[in-house]
C-alpha cells in the first residue's frame, strides 16, 4: 500500500512489512502498490553515475489512480487545512513541464519527480512532478503536473486524481480536434460529479484556435459548488501560462465560505451569473450582500477578466512588490544618479525581475533599462544558485562588462529580494570609484 506520495514509504523485505502488505491487500484486493526509494547514502553510483535525490520510482500492482486518490484521501482530506495546491493538466504536452521547470529555476526549488512503473514489466506509467513556490506574503504554492506515459484509461485518471483534491486545476488546451475537446470536456465534467472531486475552481486555458468553443464550456452541466473559469489569453511561453494559471488563483483564494456559497446558487434568470469574479474579490473582503451585473453571456461559466502578461520570468503579481518608502527609494536614486559616466539605475525585485524604482541620466532616453533589469535578474539568480551548490556565501555584487557599457549588480543585504542595478558607460566611468559609490546607495535602504 502506498504510504506516502514524496514521503517516507515501508521499507522493502522483512516479515513485519510483509504481514502489514499481506493484511492490507486481503483488505482492499482490488489495489495493491509497493515503492522502492533511490540509495541516499551516495550521490555516485560505483559506475559513476550521477544519483539525482529528487527522482523516486514507484512499483505499482493494481490501479496507479487509486494509489494516487488514496494517497491523497489521508494527507488533503481538509483542503482548508492543507497546502495550498494547483495541479496543471496539458493533454498535448507542450506547457506544463515548461512552468515546471521555470518555478523551479526562478524559485530556486527543486522538481521532485515520482516515476510510477508497474511491478512486472518496470514499464513506465506516468512521471509526476512537482515543485514549490514561496511567496512573501502566502502560504507557498505546490505545482503538480502528471505526464501519462501509459494509455490505458487507469493511467489517464491519474491527471484527474491529482486534480480532486487540488484548490484550483488548470486544464491547458492547446489546438486539438473539436472532437477531442468535447471528450476532455466531459470526462473532466463526470469526474467533477464523482464522489471523489472536491476541488472548488476549475480553469481552462484555451488557446486561441479553440476560443470559439467556449460555449460548448458553458453549455455543460457542471456542479454548482464548482467556480468554472475560461482564459483565452495567448500562450506564448511558460511564463505567460503561468501568469495566467497565478493571476485566476490571486483572485480567487480569498473567497469566504459565505461568497462561496454564492457560488453554489442557481443561475440568474436569463443566463446572468450572479457575481463576477472582480465583484467576488470585493465581497469577501466586505462581505457585500448585493450581487452584481453578469460579466458574461453564461449561467454555468465564470469568464476571466483579461489578463495581461507581466514580464519575463515574472512569476509574482504586482501586489506583492516589497513596501519601500518612496522617499529613502529617491534618495537611493540620487546617490546612483551622482556616479560619474551613470546612464541609469534602478531597485530591482530579485524574484521576478520588477524594476521598483529606476531612474535615468538627463541626456539618455532610449535605454531599456527594464529589460536590463530583467535580465541582470536572471544572471543573478544562476549565480545564486552557483554560489550555493559550490557551498559557498552570498553573492555580493557581479560585474558585467560589455563593448560600451558596463552593468554592476549588487545585492542588498538588508532585503534579501531586492538588488541594485546601474548601467554606465565604460569610457567615462572610474569603475573602482563607482563601486564604493554603490555600495553607500545599497545602505541607504537599511
Amino acid at each position: 500500500m502506498l504510504t506516502s506520495l514524496f514521503g517516507d514509504l515501508l521499507p522493502l523485505g522483512g516479515p513485519a512489512t510483509r504481514a502489514l502488505r499481506h493484511a492490507q491487500a486481503q483488505q482492499d484486493k482490488g489495489f495493491a502498490a509497493t515503492a522502492m526509494l533511490e540509495n541516499r547514502s551516495t550521490e555516485v553510483t560505483d559506475r559513476g553515475h550521477i544519483v539525482d535525490k529528487h527522482i523516486r520510482d514507484l512499483f505499482i500492482v493494481g490501479s496507479p489512480a487509486e494509489a494516487i486518490r488514496q494517497h491523497l484521501a489521508a494527507s488533503r482530506a481538509d483542503l482548508d487545512l492543507a497546502a495550498r495546491q494547483i495541479t496543471l493538466h496539458d493533454p498535448a504536452r507542450l506547457w506544463a513541464g515548461g512552468v515546471i521547470k521555470a518555478l523551479s529555476d526562478a524559485s530556486g526549488q527543486p522538481i521532485e519527480r515520482l516515476h510510477l512503473r508497474h511491478q512486472s514489466t518496470l514499464a513506465s506509467i506516468a512521471l509526476i512532478e512537482r515543485t514549490a513556490l514561496p511567496r512573501r506574503v502566502d502560504d507557498p504554492l505546490k505545482i503538480y503536473h502528471a505526464d501519462v506515459r501509459d494509455p490505458s484509461p487507469d493511467a489517464q485518471a491519474i491527471p484527474i486524481a491529482l486534480m480532486e483534491r487540488s484548490h484550483l486545476s488548470a486544464i491547458i488546451m492547446a489546438p486539438m480536434p473539436e472532437a477531442l475537446f468535447d471528450e476532455i470536456v466531459a470526462t473532466l465534467n463526470a469526474a467533477a460529479h464523482g464522489e471523489h472531486w472536491q476541488c472548488p475552481h476549475l480553469l481552462f486555458l484555451l488557446a486561441a484556435p479553440l476560443a470559439t468553443l467556449t460555449p460548448r464550456i458553458a453549455a455543460v452541466p457542471w456542479p454548482t459548488a464548482l467556480n468554472v473559469m475560461v482564459s483565452t489569453e495567448p500562450m506564448t511561453s511558460a511564463s505567460a501560462v503561468w501568469n495566467c494559471v497565478l493571476n485566476t488563483w490571486n483572485r480567487v483564494k480569498h473567497l469566504s465560505p459565505a461568497v462561496q456559497a454564492r457560488l453554489r446558487e442557481p443561475p440568474l434568470p436569463g443566463g446572468e451569473f450572479p457575481m463576477r469574479i472582480d465583484d467576488l474579490i470585493c465581497a469577501s473582503a466586505a462581505e457585500a450582500s448585493e450581487p452584481a451585473q453578469a460579466a458574461g453571456p453564461s449561467g454555468s461559466l465564470t469568464p476571466l477578466p483579461e489578463v495581461h502578461e507581466i514580464g519575463p520570468a515574472q512569476f509574482v503579481d504586482d501586489a506583492l512588490r516589497p513596501r519601500l518608502d518612496q522617499a529613502r527609494v529617491l534618495r537611493v536614486l540620487e546617490q546612483l544618479m551622482r556616479i560619474e559616466g551613470v546612464l541609469g539605475g534602478c531597485i530591482v525585485d530579485t524574484s521576478t525581475g520588477l524594476v521598483l524604482g529606476q531612474q535615468l541620466a538627463d541626456d539618455v532616453e532610449d535605454l531599456p533599462l527594464e529589460l536590463t533589469a530583467a535580465t541582470a535578474t536572471e544572471v543573478l539568480k544562476a549565480q545564486r544558485r552557483a554560489a550555493r551548490d559550490l557551498g559557498s556565501q552570498r553573492v555580493d555584487e557581479i560585474i558585467i562588462t560589455l563593448d560600451r557599457h558596463q552593468h554592476i549588480l549588487r545585492s542588498v543585504h538588508q532585503h534579501a529580494d531586492l538588488f541594485l542595478l546601474v548601467v554606465l558607460d565604460r569610457r567615462r566611468t572610474n569603475l573602482a570609484l563607482a563601486r564604493f559609490q554603490v555600495m553607500d546607495a545599497e545602505h541607504l535602504l537599511a
